[in-house]
This record gives C-alpha cells, structure tokens and sequence, in this order.
C-alpha cells in the first residue's frame, strides 16, 4: 500500500512569476529605458479619473510620450462594472497600441489586462470572465502601482463587477510583462487608500501562507510580505511622507502577489464577495472585516504554520495551544485595522442577522473556489456559526 506525504519533502511543486520587476525608490528613472526594450510604436495609458490628475501621473505620461505616441483611458473607477469593461473594449479595439500601461491602483491595473486582450480579440470581453476562451495575446501589458496592496502589478488575474457579482478572470495572458514599482508614487495617498490597500497585501500573505498549495517558496515570499507589513502598514497610514515605510509596504504588495498568484487565496476572500459590492466597500476592507475570524477558525488545520506566521507578527508563541496561538495572531490583525480605523464586524456595515444565511448561500454557490484551496473545509452550519461570529465582531 502506498502512502500520500504532505510534507513538502515528498512534494513537487512549481512556483511562476513571469512579469520582469523594476522595483525602488525612485524606479521610474529607468521607466524610459525599460519602455524602449518593446519598440513600442503606439501606446495606450489605462488609469482612473482621479489619479490622472497627480504629479505622479503627468510625470509618467511625459516619460512615456517620449518613447513613442500615446492614447488615453482614464475613466477607471474602484471595481469597475461591465459598462466601463465596454468602453475600454472598443477604446483599445479601436486604438490597436503595440503596448498597454496601466497606472494607479489594482483597478486600473486590472483593466489595463482587459484592454490588452480586447485589442486582440473580438468578443465582449465581459465573456471572457464567463467562461469563454481567450484566443490571442494581446499587446504587452506594463503596470504601475501607485497604491502597495492588491499584488495586481503582477499577478494575471483581472477583476470587475457584473450585476452585483464580482466576476474574476485569470489567464497566462494577462500576466504583465513589466512592473515599474516605485515607492514614491504612494506617497500621495491618502490615508484610507493606504490603509485599504496595505491590509490587503497584508491578507493576500495570510491567506497564501494558509493555502493547501503553499509551497517552501510561497511561504518564504508571504512570511516576508506579512512581516513587513505588520513593521511598516501603520506607520505609513500615520505618516504618508515615511519613505522607509512607502517603501516597505510596497515591497510586501509585490511578495504576496508573487506567493498568492502561485497559491490562490483562501476563505476570508470568498466571504468578502458576499457583502463588499452590497455595503460598498472597498476590497482590501471587506477581506480584513472577514481575515481574524477566518483565521481563527482554520487554526485547528495548520498547527505547524502558525507558529510561523506569529513570527511573522513578532509574538512569542512557547507553550500556547494552536487556538491560543490563531487568536494571537487574530488580535495582532484587529490591533492593526483598529489603527486604521477599519471595521472588525459586521454589524458596523450596517448588515442585519436575517442577511447572514443568504450571505453562506452566495459563498456556497458563487464563491467556492475559494474553499477549495481552503486547509479547513467548513460545512454549511460552519459557515452560518462564522458569518455569526463576524457579525457579534470583537467587542
């Protein structure tokens, strides 16, 4: 009789992340160099209304316009919907540019992969999130963060909203070619989109740690992403000018992107699907209001990684039990988004008890994939006893 082995001496394991990194406090000096390798001959910028307005953003479009001549798109919102999905479609259908640039936060990044594959394929690409093939690579895609939280910069995952249902498509084809990540470009946010989108790089970590895919190589990238956020993710949403920590947190966005492409994402991600259109909230807040309760309630499943995911947080673990250790771990998280004045329920959304088993229903039949990378496979009487734990929260 054969045995199976989990431990990840008798695995094999594959780690990819394809995109070319040009990472660094004041990176986009080498913008006008790394643009130059793709003998692009048009190029179509894809940001949002507000962010075309920066410094930041002027300095970039310059730079870009003396490689070679540029379109615009910059009518992207946070979780963008099918109608903007449209019209990006036939500005990129029509425009054909040899290369797409996305600027800004993950939304942008994330429709600047769309634009890539509308320029090249016919169909609405709202299919493509349905199920539907995608046929042709488009034009290479080149990111640009200027926020430190979804990891879009490099992952080949593309999201949008679609009749209240957030929809996500992930294909070899969207993987960036290029990501100029440069610290300096966040150092305008305010502090909600810090803290928005530096818990999320904070939960990607978590959640690609947990993983039943996670691999030696993922959990070298997410334990440092978790620890480098928990060092520096309030200290920048205190102090939006602290470099260092600009720095910091841009790194642990790029890390736990590389780690949770590689992994998936767990339970806390599927579960925030379930509200986070409805209360109109931004994702990276609707994942922390689920993170600490998930957490705790996979403790029991992965004793041997918790130890070193309290590490990460800098908590002294000798002698506590997994549950004792989870809900240290939990309470770092709490202490964190309390710092960023985040909700840590969900009853502050405003959501009422009788919303609660239509919430389970939705992740039941919408939202699985996220438990099947999961290490703890709740039933649904699980579910109800933790969507009514997140609705008491922690008082």
């Amino acid at each position: 009789m054969s045995s199976k082995f989990y431990h990840p001496l008798f695995r094999v394991y594959t780690f990819h992340s394809p995109t070319r990194v040009v990472f660094g406090v004041n990176a986009l000096d080498r913008l006008v160099e790394e643009l130059k390798k793709f003998d692009p001959k048009t190029a179509l910028i894809v940001s949002g209304k507000n962010v075309c307005k920066t410094e930041g953003y002027s300095k970039i479009s310059k730079m870009i316009s003396s490689v070679c001549p540029v379109m615009e798109f910059n009518e992207v919102s946070p979780e963008p919907g099918s109608s903007l999905v449209t019209k990006l479609a036939e500005k990129a259908s029509e425009a054909k540019p040899s290369l797409v640039i996305g600027i800004g936060g993950g939304s942008s990044l994330d429709m600047a992969k769309v634009a890539s594959v509308a320029a090249a394929n016919e169909k609405d690409p709202l299919s493509y999130f349905k199920g539907e093939p995608i046929t042709k690579r488009g034009p290479p895609v080149v990111t640009i963060p200027t926020l430190s939280g979804t990891g879009s910069e490099v992952t080949p995952i593309s999201v949008v909203v679609d009749k209240g249902k957030k929809l996500a498509l992930s294909h070899p084809f969207l993987y960036p070619s290029l990501a100029v990540v440069d610290p300096t470009l966040s150092v305008t946010a305010s502090p909600h989109s810090t803290a928005s989108a530096g818990i999320d790089a904070l939960c990607h970590a978590m959640e690609s740690f947990m993983s039943l895919d996670s691999t030696p190589i993922t959990e070298s990238l997410a334990f440092e992403a978790m620890s480098l956020s928990d060092e520096y993710l309030e200290r920048a949403y205190s102090n939006g000018e602290d470099i260092e920590a600009r720095a910091g947190l841009s790194l642990a966005s790029l890390l736990a992107g590389m780690a949770f492409l590689n992994t998936g994402l767990c339970l806390a991600h599927g579960i925030a699907y379930t509200f986070a259109v409805k209360c109109n909230l931004p994702h990276g807040v609707s994942v922390a209001v689920a993170e600490p309760y998930v957490l705790e309630f996979n403790a029991p499943a992965i004793p041997d990684k918790l130890d070193v995911m309290a590490a990460a947080f800098g908590i002294d673990t000798e002698g506590a039990s997994p549950a004792e250790t989870g809900n240290a771990i939990a309470m770092r998280l709490t202490e964190i988004m309390d710092t960023l004045n985040l909700p840590l329920g969900l009853e502050e959304l405003g959501l009422d008890e009788k919303d609660l088993e239509p919430m389970v229903d939705d992740l039941i039949n919408n939202y699985s994939r996220f438990l099947v990378k999961n290490p703890r496979k709740p039933s649904r009487e699980d579910l109800v006893k933790l969507y009514q734990r997140m609705f008491e929260g922690y008082w």
